[in-house]
């Protein structure tokens, strides 16, 4: 009895998967990448592109990859393509592939002519399988979360002096990860030292306003009871029955501020610290408010497990300083290297410029369908190839499609073959944008569809990837199927004798 799919070692197999995504989902925490249209360029000196066309970028990369699937994919099915008709053909994905060429031959063969069959199919088959393997690399595991550990900025150039400086963004901390690499520490968001300065003065503030909002209570509370002074205070320790202790907690307006002060300090060290617990490095010094006590409403700060020593306020503070001396020192490019771009370099390994930089994930590879210039690279290739049969199949005449003055002054309807010759060509570039948007737009908004459910899902978003899945054949399938629609009609001439004579030859349309 033949043996299906899942048995044998293959539903191990995937049950080996499902739990080791299970795994991975639970104890790596989700880090969302950096979206942005354009490919992401590699960093200087790791793939130089010849004749001075710049860097590698990541889809790019994944083009060359598609490219040579495509001569794996030619050569193994060559290599088991049986050698005469007697002989049975292997099993496997051969089989599969056979299927699915002969079902799109056919389906092709009933909407092109037969003269220019061979040319329009090569072309359909051509775009169909680049188009589909550079749809399903969205799917790869890692596709855009394994990749280079860089350094976020953006290059601010001054208006004055005409230098360029790079100033740090957005981005996470970064930990040591397996065999000497790093790994984005999702659960910790980079926070810049001016920043932390910046939270822990409006903490201070929200703490003063607490402070006051307490004090005004406790003295309203004085003025309720008949008076100001010991004997408003007497005659409420007296009435609330807790004698003096009772009364300097919960009647004295100074210290109902302090207490309330000292509450809003202890939740942000608390803050501070839960954080620190998590691993993050930054948003994490420690702040001794009794120096920023402007109130004096004591002149030591709260004595817990998290108050810092003026030792460790001392240490902060220099630490501030390096890293601010540090973040200026990458933002001025030196004459040296003349301010290039290139030269800028981060390197983790440095605790300090560790701290004083936010992380992003450059992906090694990315689908070449989420980036411009392939999908429209593609487009403009195979709108060549419509000109280009279409010059073939009628030779000059094909240009009367667009430029149909002949009967300009010989009919009433000459003007509007004209306007109608002139909507033709526009046409033609409007078809390069609407080939080249329609792939762009649906793969990348499938790439971002599995950036969200991946992180609000995390451990079974796998009827996204099977959307995604049909998406790309689906994509693909209409590209391909276009680019033969537009051929098919590129080699029919719109002249009405030169139309007769076609679908007479030909039986085409």
């Amino acid at each position: 009895m033949r043996k299906g799919f899942w048995d044998g070692k293959r539903r191990y197999v995937a049950l080996l998967m499902l739990i080791a995504g299970i795994f991975v989902a639970l104890r790596v925490p989700p880090v969302v990448p950096i979206i942005q249209l354009p490919g992401e360029k590699y960093p200087p000196g790791t793939i130089e592109l010849p004749f001075g066309l710049g860097v590698m970028t990541n889809t790019l990369m994944m083009s060359i990859i598609v490219w040579i699937l495509l001569v794996i994919l030619a050569l193994y099915v060559r290599s088991r393509r049986p050698k005469s008709g007697a002989e049975v053909p292997r099993g496997g994905f051969y089989n599969l592939f056979e299927m699915v060429f002969e079902g799109l031959y056919g389906f092709v063969s009933g909407l092109a002519p037969e003269r220019y069959f061979r040319p329009i199919f090569g072309m359909f088959m051509t775009i169909f399988l680049i188009v589909l393997l550079s749809n399903w690399a969205e799917l790869l595991p890692g596709i855009d979360s394994v990749g280079f550990i860089e350094p976020h900025y953006e290059i601010v150039v001054d208006e004055e002096t005409g230098e360029a400086q790079h100033v740090p963004t957005d981005g996470w901390e970064i930990y040591p990860a397996f065999l000497g690499g790093w790994a984005l520490n999702g659960q910790c968001d980079w926070v810049s030292p001016e920043a932390e300065a910046q939270a822990d003065a409006d903490a201070f503030a929200s703490a003063e306003q607490a402070a006051e909002e307490a004090r005004a209570e406790a003295e309203l509370e004085l003025k309720q009871a008949g008076g100001h002074g010991e004997e408003a205070t007497e005659a409420a320790a007296e009435e609330s029955g807790h004698g003096e202790e009772a009364t300097a907690s919960t009647i004295d307006p100074d210290a109902r501020a302090e207490e309330a002060f000292r509450e809003a300090e202890a939740a942000y060290v608390a803050q501070k610290q839960a954080r620190r617990d998590r691993g993050c490095y930054t948003g994490v010094a420690q702040i001794a408010w009794s120096d920023l006590d402007a109130k004096n409403f004591s002149d030591t700060t709260v004595e817990d497990d998290h108050a810092a020593t003026e030792d460790e306020v001392a240490a902060d503070a220099e630490h501030g300083e390096t890293t601010d001396d540090l973040a200026a020192a990458g933002e001025e490019p030196s004459e040296e290297n003349g301010g290039e771009e290139e030269e800028f370099h981060v390197d983790p390994n440095d605790p300090e410029q560790r701290k004083a930089w936010p992380f992003v994930v450059l992906p090694y590879i990315r689908s070449p369908s989420t980036d411009l210039n392939m999908t429209l690279a593609l487009a403009l290739s195979a709108m060549a190839m419509v000109q280009v049969i279409g010059f073939q199949a009628l030779g000059l005449g094909y240009l009367r499609k667009f430029f149909a003055f002949e009967n300009l002054f010989k009919s009433p309807l000459g003007a509007i073959d004209v306007f109608v010759g002139l909507l033709e060509l526009i046409g033609e570039f409007a078809k390069v944008l609407s080939f080249a948007f329609r792939l762009l737009g649906n793969i990348f908004a499938g790439s971002i569809l599995l950036f969200v459910m991946s992180f609000l899902v995390t451990v079974m978003p796998w009827p996204f990837f099977m959307l995604e899945f049909f998406v790309g054949i689906i994509q693909a399938l209409v590209f391909a199927l276009l680019t033969a629609i537009f051929m098919s009609l590129a080699t029919v001439s719109h002249h009405h004798d030169d139309e007769h004579g076609e679908h007479a030859e030909e039986g085409a349309h």
